[in-house]
């Protein structure tokens, strides 16, 4: 049985090191306000100025938006192909969510579908999906003088755009480093990082409590600042594999589309199947496929308004958002195992015996 994602393959280099930093810190009660080195190193990574670690994924996107003045009454247009903790933050603010359709080929945000002519929007939150990277530029052209760019980075860590990071292109981007992520930490924890100077004195402010004012307790701990430096050290070696596993994936496989000028971090390889729940169930005793956002944010009641604008959904999805390509993908993705050490060659083999459509590993049958 080949597993979904080896944790241990990608942690056995790192076992000794860990444990004398762990060693350390218990020798010195050394477990707060220690996350400088980390924060510099990958600072560095993406290339941008400053890097601010916080305790979580959430806690990064609800302090980078606090930090750019998103209020009780603000718009947000962000996606709902993504993990909840991206809209989850918009509405611990208080603030409204607004989505924007996904492009067909890369999952990400389309920028032709995205208007803020109204300028009435305050942010505008794209999610760089499963490794791939939103068409920053066009993003960025979109944006009025009252809009502020944030930029979810939480599956892209290593992704870039003609050798820009993610994540710098818009005021901050925002980054989780929870286990399952591209470098992941030893349990919950995220990142923001900015090029604006002042922004990120607010960001280290408020993620602290205050003295007089409300502030936030989002502080990263030692421990994972130092698992984390660790990590990144041996980052490239992981996306060095990743990529190449993705690449022989590529020759079989024509679902992970890439524009020009990306670098894809494959935190996620992608599939599409029109049967897919049957294709997991064939390949469950070899192969573990996972689903992800089978039920995209805006069919979850917690994020509805009032009535249901959806033109084409049933009774039980009736949501106030229509979304065709987002609800389109949600029913057909399927997401196939890459990680360091992986039998690549075994993983194709094990699709095509189960993929039962006459037309091998195509997606023209879709």
């Amino acid at each position: 049985m080949i597993p979904y994602y080896d944790m241990n393959e990608i942690h056995k280099p790192l076992k000794d090191e860990f444990m004398s930093e762990v060693k350390e810190l218990l020798d010195t009660s050394n477990f707060v306000f220690g996350t400088d080195k980390f924060e510099e190193e990958f600072a560095e990574f993406t290339g941008a100025k400053y890097c601010v670690g916080v305790n979580s994924g959430t806690s990064a996107l609800i302090l980078a938006q606090f930090a750019c003045d998103v209020r009780p009454g603000d718009k947000v247009k962000t996606v709902s192909h993504t993990f909840t903790a991206t809209v989850t933050s918009i509405k611990h603010l208080g603030a409204t969510h607004e989505f924007v359709d996904i492009d067909e080929k890369t999952y990400c945000m389309n920028p032709d579908l995205l208007d803020v002519s109204d300028y009435s929007t305050k942010v505008i939150l794209p999610v760089h999906m499963y490794g791939n990277a939103c068409d920053m530029p066009s993003i960025i052209s979109k944006k009025s003088i009252n809009t502020t760019v944030i930029e979810d980075c939480s599956q892209a860590h290593g992704t870039r755009i003609n050798g820009k990071h993610v994540g710098t292109f818009g005021k901050a981007g925002t980054f989780s480093f929870y286990p399952g992520k591209g470098i992941g930490a030893f349990g919950d924890a995220g990142c923001i990082i900015t090029d604006d100077e002042g922004l990120a004195k607010e960001l280290k402010e408020q993620r602290s409590w205050k003295e007089n004012d409300v502030g936030f307790n989002f502080r990263m701990a030692n421990v994972n600042a130092r698992f984390l430096s660790l990590k990144l050290k041996y980052y490239p070696e992981v996306l060095k594999a990743k990529k190449e596993i993705a690449k022989y994936y590529d020759e079989h496989l024509d679902y992970c589309h890439v524009d020009k000028g990306v670098e894809h971090s494959y935190h996620i390889y992608p599939i599409l199947h029109r049967d897919r729940e049957n294709l997991i169930r064939r390949c469950n005793e070899e192969l573990q496929l996972k689903k992800h956002y089978d039920k995209p944010v805006h069919h979850n009641p917690a994020f509805h308004f009032t009535s249901s604008k959806c033109s084409y959904c049933s009774a039980e999805e009736k949501t106030d958002f229509d979304l065709p390509i987002t609800d389109k993908i949600s029913k057909l993705q399927v997401s196939v195992p890459i990680y360091p050490g992986l039998n690549k060659e075994e993983v194709i083999d094990i699709l095509q015996k189960h993929w039962s459509n006459g037309n091998g590993l195509s997606s023209s049958v879709l």
